[in-house]
């Protein structure tokens, strides 16, 4: 309907057309969005935009002479002189900027699409130096250049004042959705972690992609979506990171990379034979990461080892273009054996811990696509992608238990009464986390066109299923003897799988002078298997999205065009919950009820109670997050800028809540025992005792965890300046995160009663809120010699401020549990006199909420590229922080000093 009344609009005058294809010069790819204007005696007449397939048509022109303009971002502009008294077809080919002026892009650029994304090109990222993924999320708005720390994982988070290493805030990174040709990186099934206290750092359950995983080599480029996402891709909340990998060549590629605290070596090889009809291309490599964070903590050494082999095949006809890949990637980690000669080994060199982890990843992936080679046809598209993965992941630890004396443990799987094991002062104890996590995934999509209108459907499947023996150890010699959970293998639990259909319809209108560009999308997605108890299990989600994309008519100030355009877009977003989540391990605990220990062995009994907590959450969902956005772009002879206002507002993320549980027990009066009498340990059934109640404490999974984001991003670029053949280019971001608890806090006070723990629990509703706010600017200077083979950087990173917030909390409980697990409703006014209630009155210090800003600050960072032997090889080094400014200031009354350490590496880099 929308098609119809647009059509109404548009009235076509004139008899004659211009049509055609422009192309690249190099590979004859076709441009899309490519400007082709007509004009007549130095006016412009008519113009256009290319489609997807690089074809423009122009129509309503009388008969006559006139100038036919071809220009796009990065090309060479073009003009062609015509006399026009028929429909004429004219095709033009472009030659790329970077051929002619020998000029690289070592900046991100904006995408001038209908949401809000950035293109890291294969130029900036060499440009950057990276050692993983992360390294390249500097270029972003409001990112800023980190030391790399790989000792431990690096997750991303988007469009945050302030990344919270806290789990219970953790839904942004898990719900950032990583693509590499296609195929989606999956971790859902990763359960990997240990139940005991590890110097060694823990796992990252539930926190998402580990960016360290991702090497930079084989990446041709990288669209980072921080807006509203195609429905063609879900299980997302915050963004989505789509990789293409290189493709064909045939140079070899060599990479030698130091820096203050990791080695990279890198060799890759391309293939290539055929022609543009019928081509073969294979791609090789393999990477070697060294990282030691600290040379005085071996605890937090690190390597990776990456190899792939992608191959890949291009049919071309007069009919059809198709494209066949195939792809077999290997990433794996070793931390091995790891102990540190200070901490874990006792006097006389005996070792009394040690640690190891390993971390295997296989993955095989397919694409197959075909594409119309007539832009008048019907059907467009069809694109197939299947991939499996499997991860072997493996922790063993071993550790010398010094307890000091015999102790009891409790051992059985059963809850009820059992008599406890006693472990001896001293022993040895190992403990391993067995997993083998194995996702599927496959797709289907089809794009027809018809007109001005497009619409692509597609559907996908995901399973997720970890085959692993999961946490292996001797009860009867506990790693730890607090130990809450037992062994229990990862292969019982069920496999999980998603199903998900979409459709997507993008239309692209000329309303007089402006053009319309909108796009419209429904994703339905469901996830099974979990088991019909679970309310997410069999439930659909559904996540409608449009993006709109407004262009205004090109003027002319100065005599250059500009051309300007608005756009904004609505989503939502939907990430389910991970199998930790919805499978966590059940949670025992033992309470003693009779504790006899005298010196004779055969007369000592210990005797518990064994409780068994199923910290399951059947009401558990999908988190679920709606985006809004509006922004502009603009662009006037070279010069380029863009920004927007976002707001985000999930306010169903995932995060651990508290509830407590009530244990009715026994406790027996081994004072009543005539030792004297005994010929074996003592028998309960004559024994004195009272009953007992106590409240215990458990962690379950919730969708209780809000968090609203809102900013303004900015990016400026300028032409090259032709004296100093250096180019301006500037971004930023204003960002302000909060962050909310929507479910109840537990508090029990520390304090004592009569000689006993605090009788009563509080349940407080207001608690666990913040907010962080930051402005960050990013301003560079890029300098290309193309007759030195030089190419220089130098970037001023200015954080104008960054400053925190913690939101009050409640100060008077809304009610609060008695031992029995009975609810009481709290009044404030009896509390307060009440000498046992009143501890459960917070008392605050006001400064606690106190808004805390830290000042300016800014770090100057270089880069330097030198190519060699014509541009075969090529010497680069940087600087982070080569100079800073870091004043002073005061907070609360105390001086504050600053202070930055320079960070530097240098590269080699041979292409022969």
């Amino acid at each position: 309907m929308l098609s119809c009344f647009l059509s109404a609009l548009i009235v076509v005058i004139g008899q004659f057309s211009v049509s055609g294809t422009v192309t690249d010069a190099n590979d004859r790819s076709p441009l899309s969005e490519a400007v082709v204007s007509v004009e007549k005696d130095g006016r412009t007449v008519k113009w256009g935009v290319s489609d997807d397939y690089g074809r423009y048509s122009i129509k309503g022109l009388s008969e006559g002479s006139y100038t036919v303009r071809f220009s796009y971002v990065g090309y060479k502009a073009a003009s062609r002189e015509i006399s026009l008294s028929r429909d004429l077809e004219l095709s033009q080919s472009l030659v790329p900027e970077t051929e002619t002026l020998k000029e690289v892009t070592v900046t991100a650029v904006e995408n001038k699409g209908v949401t809000s994304s950035t293109r890291i090109g294969r130029d900036a990222i060499a440009h950057i130096q990276p050692s993983s993924f992360a390294d390249l999320l500097e270029l972003l708005p409001g990112g800023m250049a980190k030391d790399p720390v790989l000792g431990s994982p690096q997750l991303i988070n988007l469009r945050s004042a302030n990344a919270l290493s806290n789990a219970n805030y953790a839904t942004s990174a898990l719900g950032t959705r990583f693509v590499i040709d296609g195929r989606p990186i999956n971790n859902d099934a990763n359960m990997q972690s240990t139940p005991a206290y590890s110097n060694y750092g823990g796992g990252y359950v539930n926190f998402g992609t580990d960016m360290r995983e991702i090497s930079t080599e084989d990446i041709e480029n990288v669209d980072i979506v921080r807006g509203i996402a195609s429905v063609k891709y879900g299980d997302l909340t915050s963004g989505l990171v789509n990789i293409t990998r290189k493709r064909g060549g045939k140079d070899l590629h060599a990479r030698f990379k130091s820096d203050m605290k990791s080695k990279l070596f890198y060799l890759g090889k391309g293939f290539e034979w055929g022609d543009r009809s019928d081509r073969l291309t294979l791609n090789s490599s393999v990477n070697f990461l060294d990282s030691r964070s600290d040379p005085r903590q071996t605890r937090q050494n690190w390597k990776r080892l990456t190899a792939s082999v992608r191959a890949g095949r291009d049919l071309i006809d007069d009919r059809f273009r198709k494209t066949f890949s195939a792809s077999l990637d290997y990433t794996g980690s070793f931390d091995n054996q790891k102990s540190d000669v200070d901490l874990d080994v006792a006097e006389g060199g005996t070792p009394v811990e040690t640690y190891r982890s390993t971390y295997n990843k296989f993955s095989i992936g397919g694409r197959f696509s075909v594409k119309s080679q007539d832009e008048d046809s019907f059907f467009r598209l069809w694109e197939g992608d299947a991939s499996i993965s499997c991860e072997k992941d493996e922790i063993s630890r071993w550790r010398r238990v010094s307890l000091g004396k015999s102790t009891p443990v409790s051992t059985s799987l059963d809850p009820g009464v059992h008599d406890a094991l006693m472990v001896p002062a001293k022993y040895d104890a190992t403990l391993r986390v067995d997993g083998l996590p194995f996702y599927a995934f496959a797709s289907t999509s089809a794009t027809f066109a018809k007109g001005v209108s497009r619409l692509q459907v597609g559907a996908e499947w995901n399973m997720d299923k970890n085959y692993g023996r999961g946490t292996i150890f001797d009860t009867s010699r506990p790693f730890s003897t607090s130990m809450s959970v037992r062994p229990r293998p990862y292969s019982s639990i069920p496999a999980t799988h998603r199903f998900s259909a979409f459709a997507e319809e993008s239309l692209r209108k000329r309303i007089g002078s402006f053009s319309l560009d909108w796009v419209l999308g429904l994703r339905a997605e469901m996830m099974t298997g979990a088991g019909k108890k679970f309310l997410v299990d069999m439930k659909p989600c559904l996540d409608p999205r449009t993006n709109v994309r407004l262009t205004f008519p090109t003027v002319s100030p100065g005599g250059n065009k500009l051309e300007t355009s608005v756009y904004g877009g609505i989503g939502r977003h939907t990430k389910f919950p991970t199998m930790d989540m919805l499978f966590p391990d059940p949670i025992y605990g033992d309470i003693t009820q009779l504790n006899y220990w005298p010196v004779e062995e055969n007369l000592r009994r210990v005797n518990v109670l064994v409780y068994k907590v199923d910290p399951t959450n059947l009401n558990l969902q999908a988190a679920s997050n709606v985006k809004w956005e509006i922004g502009v772009n603009a662009d006037w002879n070279g010069y380029s800028f863009s920004m927007d206002f976002f707001r985000e507002n999930m306010t169903s993320g995932f995060r651990y809540s508290y509830e407590y549980l009530s244990v009715e027990f026994k406790r027996y009066d081994a004072s009543a025992i005539d030792k004297s009498s005994l010929a074996g340990p003592p028998d309960l059934s004559g024994l004195p005792y009272r009953n007992d109640t106590v409240l215990t404490a458990y962690s379950f999974t919730t969708n209780g965890s809000r968090t609203l984001k809102k900013g303004i991003e900015f990016s400026f670029g300028s032409r090259r300046i032709k004296a100093l053949n250096t180019k301006i280019s500037a971004n930023g971001a204003w960002f302000r995160t909060e962050y909310m608890n929507s479910q109840p806090e537990y508090y029990r006070p520390s304090v004592m009663i009569d000689g006993k723990s605090y009788p009563y629990i509080g349940i407080y509703d207001k608690n666990d809120g913040s907010f962080y706010d930051s402005l960050i600017t990013n301003l560079m200077m890029d300098t290309q010699i193309p007759g030195l083979g030089l190419i220089f950087s130098t970037s001023f990173q200015c954080m104008w401020f960054s400053g925190y917030k913690s939101m009050p909390d409640s100060k008077y409980p809304d009610s609060y549990m008695d031992k029995a697990g009975n609810i009481h409703p709290f009044d404030a006014d009896l509390a307060a006199g009440d000498a046992v209630l009143r501890h459960l009155i917070k008392n605050y210090t006001p400064s606690l909420f106190q808004y805390q800003r830290t000042p300016f600050a800014m770090n100057v960072n270089l880069k330097v590229m030198k190519k060699l032997y014509r541009d075969k090889v090529s010497c680069s080094l940087y600087v982070n922080k080569i100079f800073d400014v870091t004043p002073d200031y005061h907070r609360n009354g105390a001086l504050v000093r600053r202070s930055v350490t320079p960070y530097f590496g240098m590269e080699l880099d041979f292409r022969i």
